[in-house]
């Protein structure tokens, strides 16, 4: 108080303040107030315009969350049990699968791989060779027929002692990496749920959202942290993602976030590779690349001055291509090449030029070569392959992996390390950690969805942004989105739903909700 003027830190300026003199009589008082200038409105902040799209991201979180991650959950746990699928089938197969040389031998006085052949058509002469899978040191060879009654890609499979010819097994092998009934049943579980074609749709889903709650995840765990205090060092953000302490929700939340941070990596590349042969994006996919010449090149199969006979009868237009090898042939049309010394001849070849365990398939079209090309096996990043003409045992054509494109090579090696194949029991183990992680966040997800739940309801979504403006940052999101919805139309399919019964939502929760607070009179 200065010369009668008091000041008020917020008021402003009073002269003479109530109060008494020094006579005891009764002050008056005048308030005078200081108008602030008028003052433009001030621009968005940054905080302010990342609210929109984080509301968005955890709204679509929220949403994909309750109604994805049930999906999600069975593709992690049958993934979880395919992942070491590999390794139990050589323990509960081993006898099937092993064999050994005589006592006193070196181990190269095997049987011609005709004689095997003749032994195993003998426990199926109905049926059509479709290939031998000639083994490495210590394992058995497998003669591979056709089967009209097995499903698509389904061969029967006679296991022989490759010294002896004695028949050590004899039952059915799945696709290009040779499983056995069991790894085959698990693998239908994780592809179809044991639904037939139409159960393939579930994983394609658990698939593209997966990555999608992924990234969006970590980005709002990310935002979650508090900033370090000036001059603290720059990882202190990391370090606070990666904090497990607290209590209850606080304590989930923490798990829940501080483990996608740890795998988020992992799960993108599980939607990379499960969407690589899913079964609607699986096809954009696939035609990318073949527009792009990025898919899987394969040996020509062509004999040098035969002419192919298609199953019409005349001469294959399209000659030279081994994709055509899958034609059967005309009733009482015989194909060449199928008799013991041809098959004694290309098995020869076959071992000189690639590396056991390799597969040779005969030819299904008059005028072309038996095929060979070495297996996917642990530790092995290259497969080889050649055409070998089985009148003379010479090559005919070679197909080397240095050679394919290098999108080719990229696709092989991510498909058998999501298959757990490319290095044998670590990759293994580290797919077995990664489905556990998942399942445990999805459980912890459930969880904190559930401990917010007010009394008697379910927790509802995160409240959406008012509407206004879109920002810069929502439309980079929701442009992100859309692209990403075409090349995975399921995701978009399902993301639209989402923002359709996240509108739906709102606008029961307007209707029905009751007041909080009765208005004045």
């Amino acid at each position: 108080m200065e010369g009668g003027i008091w000041r008020h830190p917020r008021v402003g300026t009073v002269r003479n303040p109530p109060g008494l003199r020094s006579d005891n009589s009764i002050v008056t008082s005048t308030v005078t107030t200081t108008a602030s200038p008028a003052s433009p409105t001030p621009p968005r902040s940054p905080r302010a315009d990342d609210r929109q799209q984080n509301r968005l991201l955890k709204r679509l979180h929220f949403f994909a969350g309750v109604v994805c991650a049930p999906l999600i959950l069975i593709a992690a746990v049958t993934g979880l049990l395919y992942a070491f699928a590999p390794t139990v089938e050589q323990v509960t197969n081993h006898s099937m699968l092993t064999a050994t040389a005589p006592a006193g031998t070196d181990g190269t006085d095997r049987l011609p791989v005709s004689d095997l052949v003749a032994t195993a058509q003998s426990e199926h002469p109905d049926l059509t060779l479709a290939g031998v899978r000639i083994g490495g040191d210590g394992e058995t060879t497998r003669v591979l027929f056709s089967d009209p009654d097995l499903p698509e890609s389904t061969v029967q499979a006679v296991f022989l002692d490759p010294w002896t010819g004695e028949v050590k097994g004899d039952t059915t092998q799945y696709g290009s990496s040779g499983s056995l009934p069991l790894r085959q049943w698990i693998a239908e579980g994780h592809r179809t749920a044991w639904l037939g074609e139409p159960g393939r749709l579930y994983s394609e889903t658990a698939a593209s959202w997966l990555g999608v709650l992924a990234v969006g995840g970590v980005v709002m765990w990310w935002q979650r942290q508090r900033k370090g205090q000036a001059g603290s060092p720059k990882p202190s953000r990391i370090r606070s993602m990666l904090r497990t302490g607290g209590r209850g929700r606080t304590r989930t939340m923490r798990l829940h976030g501080a483990t996608g941070t740890l795998v988020v990596a992992g799960m993108i590349f599980l939607t990379v590779t499960g969407l690589t042969w899913s079964s609607v994006a699986g096809g954009t996919i696939g035609d990318v690349r073949e527009k792009l010449n990025w898919g899987t090149p394969s040996v020509a199969a062509s004999l040098p001055g035969a002419q192919e006979v298609t199953p019409s009868g005349a001469a294959g237009a399209h000659a030279g291509h081994a994709g055509h090898g899958d034609h059967a042939m005309p009733a009482g049309v015989r194909v060449s090449g199928l008799n013991s010394g041809s098959i004694d001849r290309v098995a020869t070849t076959a071992e000189a030029e690639l590396r056991t365990p390799v597969t040779i398939t005969p030819p299904t079209v008059e005028g072309q070569a038996w095929t060979a090309s070495e297996d996917r096996v642990a530790y092995r990043l290259s497969n080889d392959a050649v055409a070998i003409d089985w009148s003379t045992g010479t090559v005919t054509d070679r197909l080397d992996f240095a050679d394919w494109p290098l999108a080719a090579k990229a696709t092989s090696w991510l498909i058998q390390l999501h298959m757990g194949t490319l290095f044998g029991l670590p990759n293994q183990l580290v797919l077995g950690l990664l489905a556990a992680a998942i399942i445990a966040m999805v459980c912890w997800g459930y969880m904190m969805w559930w401990t917010r739940r007010p009394a008697g309801g379910l927790a509802g979504p995160p409240r959406r942004a008012p509407w206004s403006r879109p920002t810069a940052g929502t439309l980079v999101l929701v442009t992100a989105l859309v692209v990403y919805g075409i090349v995975a139309p399921l995701f978009g399919i399902t993301c639209l739903a989402f923002v359709v019964g996240s509108t739906l939502w709102d606008a029961a929760r307007r209707r029905f909700s009751t007041p909080l607070s009765t208005p004045r009179r």
